[in-house]
């Protein structure tokens, strides 16, 4: 039996397909059409409601995500909020009466989601330095953001006065009295041996954990996924723990922790991991999800390449660790095989000599794909030269790859700009990129050409601008 509070309706479901999506189920079983499908990719935010769900201290989190890609399964015992529920009587949410207060609508389409993004704003109880982080999974081709960036820089500044504040002791006492039963088609296993279980008694499912990447064969391709296994629930794979060398991330552990990690411990992965996606999608996605799909543009294979991370492959017996490059096989192939999967990232520490950089260039800065996305490490001795290298990339090849042959003309040299040009003039002899609509294979080369020399700019605490200004 599937149970979940929508509102303050709790919701009893005895049978509903494993792939059925939180949008349509809204719109179409329960009449809330204030949510929309823009995109039905988690790009537009149109669909936003938030999540609540209990935190380690037994208090209510608050998140914003997308309807349109989460399975109404995965939500089994955790409360959704539309934003019908937030008017109260005849009075508007102070919420919505501040995006009255600053004429922050206008057509209305995109106005649900938005308010529910800033509704969550709302209820997060530490201090928010960036507030239109929380925007950043919502499109409006209206307002031009600037009225919406005031009411979510004056929700952050102060308190709100919460009508739905009096129904958080009820929400508390329902999450404590739901049974984990079993559904049928959507395992829930807790374990490593249970999730071995699962996968043996169900072959052909998929494993899902934020489902912002696989949901989209459902929503996109209209594929039928009628088998899942929710592994956002596994003990194994929700932690990160400190190691001997380094940390050990766990697969399920969703990318908004994975970057206040990050920014802690790995500060130059931020030019990646903020841009994500959204706020909205960073609150679903994972490190498992990205490297289970393998796409030759994602971002985290390279990232891990650079930082010389490893990906550890479990099947509940035996625990097995692999490079990156060599867990990823092909275009969207890896060497997982049925009775196995993704079950932790472990990371090494940098050195104080090592020099990181991960850079992504695309199209648009904020929620898009990369055209390139290229990683480098540096070991620098205390003669200046380079001891150990790496360099990973990107959107150069059918997988994401390390470039070793560019790597072997900084070993044993000193860090110079005639070795940096050299590099750059072994580039297209190193990679033969495609072109596509988010770019010329030429314009790929020229790409890694000029972020090595970016790279060699930034180790000599040269300012890039001023480069491009002489």
């Amino acid at each position: 039996m599937l149970e979940l509070m929508i509102n303050r309706e709790v919701v009893k479901i005895a049978s509903l397909d494993a792939d059925t999506m939180l949008l349509n189920y809204l719109r179409e079983h329960k009449q809330l059409t204030g949510s929309k499908e823009g995109c039905a990719s988690g790009d537009c935010g149109a669909c936003t409601v938030v999540m609540v769900e209990p935190d380690p201290n037994g208090e209510l989190s608050y998140k914003q995500i997308n309807a349109c890609i989460t399975p109404v399964h995965s939500l089994h015992g955790k409360q959704v909020i539309t934003v019908e529920h937030l008017k109260q009587a005849q009075a508007l949410h102070p919420v919505q009466q501040a995006v009255v207060d600053k004429n922050g609508t206008q057509c209305g389409f995109c106005t649900p989601g938005i308010v529910m993004s800033l509704y969550a704003l709302s209820k997060q109880k530490q201090t928010v330095s960036h507030p239109s982080d929380y925007l950043a999974g919502n499109l409006c081709r209206c307002t031009g953001y600037g009225p919406l960036i005031e009411v979510a820089n004056t929700i952050a500044s102060q308190s709100i006065d919460d009508p739905l504040e009096q129904d958080a002791s009820a929400v508390k006492t329902w999450m404590a009295s739901v049974d984990d039963a079993a559904c049928q088609h959507y395992a829930r296993p807790k374990t490593r041996l249970e999730l071995a279980q699962a996968k043996s008694q169900m072959p052909s499912a998929k494993l899902i954990a934020g489902g912002t990447d696989l949901s989209l064969e459902v929503t996109q391709q209209g594929r039928s996924l009628p088998e899942l296994i929710d592994i956002s629930h596994v003990d194994d794979l929700l932690t990160i723990t400190e190691t001997t060398s380094g940390w050990r991330i766990g697969a399920a552990v969703p990318m908004d922790r994975v970057h206040a990690f990050a920014r802690e411990h790995f500060p130059s992965a931020d030019e990646v991991i903020e841009r994500l996606g959204s706020l909205t999608i960073r609150h679903r996605a994972t490190l498992g999800g990205s490297l289970g799909h393998a796409s030759p543009i994602g971002d985290i294979a390279p990232l891990l390449m650079s930082l010389n991370g490893r990906i550890e492959v479990d099947d509940g017996v035996t625990k097995t660790l692999f490079a990156p490059e060599d867990y990823i096989t092909g275009y969207r192939e890896t060497l997982l095989r049925d009775h196995q999967w993704i079950s932790a990232i472990h990371l090494p520490r940098l050195a104080p000599n090592q020099h990181h950089a991960i850079y992504k260039i695309s199209k648009r800065y904020e929620d898009d794909i990369a055209t390139v996305t290229l990683g480098i490490n540096m070991t620098i001795d205390s003669d200046q030269r380079v001891k150990n290298c790496i360099i990973s990339a990107g959107g150069v090849a059918a997988k994401s790859v390390r470039l070793h042959e560019l790597e072997k003309v900084f070993v044993g040299r000193p860090l110079s700009l005639p070795i940096v040009h050299a590099a750059q003039d072994k580039v297209p002899e190193v990679i033969q990129p495609l072109s596509d609509v988010r770019g010329s294979a030429r314009y790929r080369v020229k790409l890694v050409q000029n972020l090595l020399k970016r790279f060699y700019l930034q180790t000599q605490h040269i300012d890039v601008r001023l480069v491009h200004h002489a």
